[in-house]
């Protein structure tokens, strides 16, 4: 009968919707900070954020991340963490409303740059030579590829709209730096892959 109760419990879980799962206080972390980067985006987009807006925005979201993958790495979230990363989220998303309203205007569009596509490349590599050379642990491959993962992502909305402003580009290039400063980091911490 017990076997029973596990599977019919799985099975609810499992048909539940992600919504229902969210807690009764509305959408889970990860979902709120998808639509926060979504509302930055959309900013962007738009002209309501500037460049340099976005990026502050950004790198508070980079690190509600960052914060939430430490959380985790004993594979749990408790109560208490996760009532810490809403408030990070409630405070995040009341400072891009702010940003939003303000009254600065996004700077004209300007060139491409292909040192971006490149930068990302080598940075994967480096990622996956610290694996290979057991400088870097699985879990801590997978926080850093996340991060490289954000920022393709970062770029693709970037370039939605056809053109890749003088912010943007520079905000890309800062996030790249900050990627490549936490490889570097991690690669000479004391951590070693078992």
């Amino acid at each position: 009968m017990h076997g029973f109760k596990i599977k019919l419990l799985a099975a609810i879980l499992a048909a539940a919707p992600v919504a229902a799962l969210a807690g009764p206080h509305g959408p889970g972390v990860n979902q709120r900070q998808h639509n926060q980067h979504a509302r930055i985006q959309q900013g962007v987009n738009s002209g309501e954020l500037t460049g340099r807006e976005a990026r502050g925005l950004r790198a508070e979201q980079r690190h509600i991340r960052r914060e939430e993958a430490r959380y985790r790495a004993d594979g749990t979230l408790t109560r208490a963490e996760r009532a810490d990363l809403h408030h990070d989220l409630n405070r995040s998303s009341r400072h891009i409303y702010g940003q939003k309203h303000d009254a600065q205007d996004r700077p004209r569009a300007a060139l491409r740059d292909p040192g971006v596509n490149q930068r990302q490349h080598n940075q994967g590599n480096r990622i996956v030579q610290g694996l290979r050379s057991g400088e870097l642990t699985r879990d801590e491959a997978q926080v850093l590829r996340q991060e490289q993962r954000a920022i393709r992502h970062e770029e693709r909305e970037y370039r939605s709209d056809g053109a890749l402003t003088r912010d943007e580009r520079k905000d890309l290039h800062q996030d790249l730096n900050e990627a490549s400063r936490a490889i570097y980091g991690e690669k000479h911490d004391d951590e070693r892959r078992n």
